[in-house]
């Protein structure tokens, strides 16, 4: 997969109402839904690991956990003591490793974020401008890529700031529209019928056109704008171009997430259901029996494994599932190349399933979709050299054909091209499908992405080789 160095807010409320008062009476005198069961089943999945399954029509279901966590908070912003603002006016605005000549790339400002920079720093390579000191580290030129002042300015030039505090930090959308135009900026009527002549190869392609969009493509998106001169809407993407609303299907992906080992009874191993919902079995009078459904994503802690009549099974403490049918997370050893007291993180190809670790004890599981048939990810131990709150990725497929995601959240790149990131594009997280990188729900990969090192500063978009780095082994 190619990545853009230059690079759906959407947070999902779960609203449960639960004021019942006495025999399963709702308030104000209305019925309980199915959709409120299963919310209120849902919120119950997190609480007790242990905790008998709910029943719906006689039968048991053992649902996926449907809330989010308090995840880790973005790191404050300290004021720090300079009275000098750098604004970013690239896209992707770079803070160098030194104020000289060939400087390396350590970290990212977004356009229009703003960081405190410090006093003026000799050296060359900033040609017709300044090099200032940045905070915390890093050093940036003011003729490439800042505008530095005493007063920090409140334009973003029409990019949204990323929603860090939420499991997505922006609005996301699929391009369902064959060849639809993607504009350099808000089209005339004129141009938009030369655009869509140009689509079905009936005319030349208008100068307003940045791209026919053929493949498989989703944007990010910035804010709706209207046409004056006949109403029509488009949408203005992050990266600054346009795409007609109706080109466009939002996407708004369901809540999946992974556990906090040690949180209440959780601990490993722990069998996640993946693909679709399984049946949920149960021994009766010696013989296994169907007693109800284990939901897609639920889990639960391992119990036993045995055979019956040439079958694997799984047993948990609510019944039990066919081996096939559920990825198990197990706890495995530190390998020698990882110093003690770090964090590391252990990626299981054969199980598609994730673990972090602080040290020897595991923090943190979950399932996730690594690189397909042909693009499966390397073996062995790497360190975090790269993260990034969202970057975009291209490639062609020889099968699927060209695709490009754009602002893919939470990336942490390990070796080369290879990265853990979230994905928005799927939730069939337990199942291989990627061009090589590791797809992870957004809730993990931004809980992995502010747990691990390096530290992204606050208004930082990036950074870049630092030296305190997240360790990543992958077995197969």
């Amino acid at each position: 997969m190619t990545r853009l160095l230059a690079n759906p807010w959407t947070v999902i409320f779960l609203v449960v109402v639960t004021a019942c008062i006495g025999g399963g009476t709702v308030a104000f005198g209305e019925q309980e839904t199915g959709v409120d069961k299963r919310e209120k089943r849902r919120e119950n999945a997190d609480h007790d690991a242990t905790a008998p399954a709910p029943t719906e029509n006689g039968q048991r279901v053992l649902e996926a956990p449907g809330n989010e966590w308090d995840a880790p908070s973005p790191p404050k912003n300290n004021p720090g003591q300079s009275k000098l603002f750098g604004k970013a006016f690239h896209y992707d605005a770079f803070v160098y490793d030194k104020a000289g000549d060939k400087p390396g790339v350590a970290g990212i400002i977004r356009r229009g974020s703003i960081l405190r920079v410090g006093g003026i720093v000799n050296g060359s390579g900033c040609k017709d401008g300044t090099w200032y000191k940045a905070e915390p580290f890093g050093y940036v030129c003011s003729s490439l890529g800042f505008h530095v002042s005493d007063e920090p300015s409140s334009d973003n030039y029409g990019v949204p700031r990323a929603k860090v505090e939420a499991r997505l930090p922006y609005q996301y959308s699929r391009v369902i529209t064959k060849r639809a135009p993607r504009y350099y900026r808000m089209p005339t009527v004129h141009e938009e019928k030369q655009a869509r002549r140009a689509m079905e190869k009936k005319g030349p392609t208008p100068e307003a056109v940045s791209s026919l969009m053929e493949g498989d493509y989703f944007l990010a998106l910035a804010e709706k704008e209207t046409r004056e001169a006949d109403g029509s809407v488009f949408y203005r993407t992050v990266r600054s171009r346009y795409v007609r609303e109706d080109d466009v299907e939002l996407r708004d992906p369901e809540v999946v997430r992974g556990e906090q080992v040690g949180r209440g009874d959780w601990e490993l191993p722990i069998a996640f259901v993946y693909g679709e919902d399984r049946p949920l079995l149960e021994r009766r009078k010696g013989k296994l029996q169907n007693v109800g459904v284990a939901k897609k994503h639920a889990r639960f802690i391992v119990k036993e494994e045995f055979r019956d009549g040439g079958q694997a099974y799984v047993a948990g403490p609510n019944g039990i599932v066919l081996r096939d049918e559920v990825r198990i997370v197990r706890d495995v050893k530190r390998p020698s190349g990882i110093p003690a007291n770090t964090k590391w993180v252990h990626v299981d190809l054969s199980e598609q399933t994730l673990v972090a670790y602080e040290g020897d004890k595991p923090v943190y599981a979950t399932v996730v979709s690594s690189g397909k048939e042909g693009y499966e990810p390397p073996t062995g131990t790497f360190q975090v050299q790269e993260k990034y709150v969202s970057t975009t990725m291209n490639a062609t497929d020889p099968i699927d054909g060209f695709y490009e995601v754009e602002e893919v959240p939470w990336t942490l790149y390990y070796h080369g091209g290879y990265a853990l990131h979230g994905a928005y594009w799927h939730t069939d997280f337990g199942k291989v499908r990627s061009h090589g990188c590791t797809n992870i729900a957004p809730v993990d990969a931004r809980w992995l992405y502010y747990w691990s090192d390096p530290d992204v500063p606050p208004a930082w978009h990036a950074v870049r080789f630092q030296p305190n780095k997240t360790w990543v082994y992958f077995t197969s």
